[in-house]
């Protein structure tokens, strides 16, 4: 060891004037300064409602640390590796090795550990100088969301995770840098490693023989809170490369060329192709995803909070009917749930005070959850054996781009034969990501979950084929899909699992394919009642019914044919919980609905004084619901407070705005600031009157007519032309 060292501070000493050693620190520094110091000299904006940060994190992690450990840090370890290989070649090193003294293996080695410093190097500038401007920052644009905390366990393991990620790419650099003379071939090899994972974040999938790969796994996970383990599958990976560049740089360099290494006589090669096939085996089976194992029974749940609102509990909720699952106290801001209770794998709400995370989970999960909100935004980092799954729900769409462009311009209308080639090529990829999908951390998806994912996805593409035929032609062969295409989508929905059972497009490719081309062209709607009617009494049945009832139910206009539908078919449905939600829905379109009478709510003004709604009687009053927390309520203000300008002069219009917000001190709070034209109220206990709407989100625009009925509870926008055209037609001098 202590040879080895002597022969890294000897090779230490050949950098000097080479200026390597300056290069590790500019181009540690030259990110953050790119990004910081022309910021200095704007001004900076940060929208209200941001969540509070550490300045310090900030400029470290997220993008900017992605890009560093994806180009920066190689570009580096290219120019590093080969200034250093080609110090040998010009001085005639090889030549030269039988003369030193010390061994082959410590004179290679020395020359690795000097490529690893000037990384670590690289790494430290770009930590200090992110530090440094990060403070330079917070001095000059102050926010109250800008903080100097610094977690230091989240540095240090951030900071030992990129050195580990790059070891593999630093062996494979010196060992190209040492085989071939010339700075072209190193910088050339390592420019296709990145460009190669560039193509792989396009195709959402890195070759397992690429040793550039580790670079491609940290992109997609750069923050550590977000795995299971902060030495995760890319670090394990670069350490693989690591081995195997090491081992073949050294026999290269060893023995002055490849043929002397591996090839000089039949026994050489055979060992060396027997240890080259070993070692692709042993790639192979490391690089396979890791299986979802499950631990036992029930789930397990706990995380942390950390938020300035009170929080009592964390509840858990179906997604279907939002039934209760759990619930678990919040003390000190840690919550902790555990279950026996067999849950089937679905789509849950976890629920945190008026914020909501959907997870994908069943029974024998376990969950690690870390929330950090505020009333307006909410960020989650989950750390789960479920992960995979939950990783695909989130990052996937139902459609490649190419397709999605075909369904939103509609260029093949009259192509039948592009719109079907477009539909295959999109379902073959969409297979093939499904199909190599894993997490950063390279768990697989579970069996369960996949099969659901690939039945929906047929679904999907059934759903449009079916739209294009109702676009185009039912009867025209000219516009039939391919049938083995058809045939291929139908075949894997033959068994539909318990999640696509219930899920809504699924549901509605059922009612389609129970209408013939004849019934398409009629009464559909009656025709369709008949023959759900007609299925065997279940589950199935009370399914599609409640489906076809609840769409019909919205496209009638009069409560009474409402009323009257709904009557003739509810009985009909057996199961209790689609029961509750059709009587649900009709109570909600016919309390909602043009006509129907509105309650008469109790505000309370500035002055705390106790105002009607009914107190505008007479009047269109037209009721913009926002709260203090919502950005895009604060930025539409201005435009409704000058149409309110704009329709001053009309008696039978009153403009008012009502907060929803919780703590009616941060109502009045912000009143004090951004004093308005408009009467200002304050509507107590507001989530009963939102839920009873169905309203689920602001800002929302409601008009009331002068009797106190709704005239419009969906109002387009103040800003929006639809806005004007109708406060123009009710307008009266």
């Amino acid at each position: 060891m202590k040879k080895l060292l002597t022969t890294a501070g000897t090779e230490w000493l050949k950098l000097k004037g080479l200026g390597i050693i300056y290069i590790a620190i500019v181009l540690g520094g030259l990110l953050p300064i790119l990004v910081y110091v022309p910021s200095f000299f704007m001004p900076e904006t940060v929208p209200e409602g941001t969540l509070k940060f550490s300045v310090f994190e900030d400029a470290i992690g997220g993008d900017q640390l992605k890009y560093f450990v994806f180009f920066i840090l190689p570009l580096l370890i290219i120019v590093a590796a080969n200034r250093i290989a080609q110090t040998d070649h010009k001085n005639n090193g090889w030549q030269l090795m039988e003369t030193q003294p010390v061994s082959r293996l410590q004179l290679y080695l020395s020359k690795y550990i000097i490529v690893v410093i000037l990384s670590v190097m690289c790494i430290t500038s770009y930590f200090i100088f992110s530090m440094i401007m990060a403070t330079a920052d917070y001095y000059i644009h102050p926010n109250a969301v800008k903080l100097m905390d610094f977690d230091v366990v989240w540095a240090i393991k951030t900071y030992i995770r990129i050195c580990i990620t790059v070891l593999g790419i630093a062996a494979l650099q010196l060992c190209i840098s040492v085989a071939f003379h010339g700075f072209i071939w190193s910088f050339l090899i390592g420019s296709l490693g990145i460009a190669s994972n560039i193509t792989a974040l396009i195709q959402k999938q890195s070759f397992f023989f690429n040793p550039y790969g580790s670079l491609y796994n940290f992109w997609n996970a750069p923050e550590i809170r977000n795995l299971n383990t902060f030495i995760s599958h890319s670090e394990f990976m670069s350490i693989f490369w690591m081995v195997i560049f090491l081992i073949i740089g050294y026999f290269w360099y060893s023995k002055k060329g490849f043929k002397n290494a591996f090839g000089k006589n039949k026994k050489q090669i055979v060992i060396s192709s027997v240890l080259f096939v070993a070692g692709f085996v042993f790639l192979y089976f490391i690089q396979l995803p890791k299986p979802y194992k499950s631990i036992a029974e029930g789930v397990s749940m706990k995380g942390t909070l950390d938020t300035d609102l009170k929080i009592d509990s964390v509840k858990i909720y179906t997604s279907d009917f939002h039934k209760k699952v759990g619930a678990a106290p919040v003390i000190n801001n840690t919550f902790n749930w555990t279950t026996k209770e067999k849950l089937p794998l679905d789509e849950y709400i976890i629920e945190i005070g008026n914020k909501k995370l959907v997870l994908v989970m069943g029974s024998g999960d376990w969950f690690d959850l870390d929330f950090k909100f505020n009333n307006t935004v909410m960020v989650t980092y989950i750390k789960s054996n479920r992960k995979a799954d939950q990783s695909y729900r989130e990052k996937q769409d139902s459609f490649g781009r190419d397709f999605t462009y075909v369904l939103n311009d509609q260029p093949y209308n009259n192509e039948p034969e592009k719109f079907y080639e477009a539909a295959q090529d999109d379902w073959k990829e969409k297979k093939r990501i499904l199909n190599v999908f894993a997490d950063p951390a390279n768990n697989a998806l579970s069996d369960e979950y996949k099969t659901y994912r690939t039945q929906l996805m047929a679904i999907n593409y059934l759903n449009e084929i079916s739209n294009y035929r109702k676009m185009t032609s039912w009867n025209d062969p000219k516009f039939s899909p391919p049938k083995a295409f058809v045939d291929e989508l139908n075949a894997n929905i033959s068994k539909p699992s318990r999640l696509l059972s219930k899920n809504e497009n699924y549901l509605q490719f059922k009612l389609d394919h129970l209408l013939t081309d004849k019934d398409q062209s009629i009464n559909a709607d009656s025709i369709l009642f008949t023959k759900i009617n007609k299925l065997p009494q279940g589950l199935e049945k009370d399914r599609l019914l409640s489906k076809h009832l609840s769409k019909t139910m919205e496209l009638q206009t009069d409560s009474l044919t409402r009323n009257k539908l709904f009557a003739g078919e509810i009985n009909n449905i057996k199961n209790t919980d689609y029961r509750k939600m059709l009587y649900s829905k009709l109570d909600q379109i016919n309390r909602s609905q043009k006509g129907a009478v509105f309650p008469d709510l109790t505000f309370l003004n500035d002055n705390g004084k106790t105002v009607n709604l009914s107190k505008f009687r007479g009047k269109y009053v037209i009721i913009d619901l926002w709260a203090t927390w919502c950005a895009p309520c604060r930025q539409i203000r201005p435009v409704f407070e000058a149409r309110n300008n704009q329709y001053r002069y009309y008696q039978n219009l009153q403009f008012i705005s009502v907060s929803v917000d919780e703590n009616q001190s941060k109502w009045k709070n912000y009143l004090k600031t951004k004093p308005s034209g408009v009467p200002q109220f304050w509507l107590k206990n507001a989530e009963k009157i939102l839920a009873a709407y169905k309203i689920q989100s602001i800002p929302r625009f409601i008009i009331i007519d002068p009797e106190g009925k709704i005239f419009n509870l969906n109002t387009p926008f103040p800003d929006e032309d639809n806005f004007v055209e109708i406060l123009d037609k009710l307008k009266k001098y």
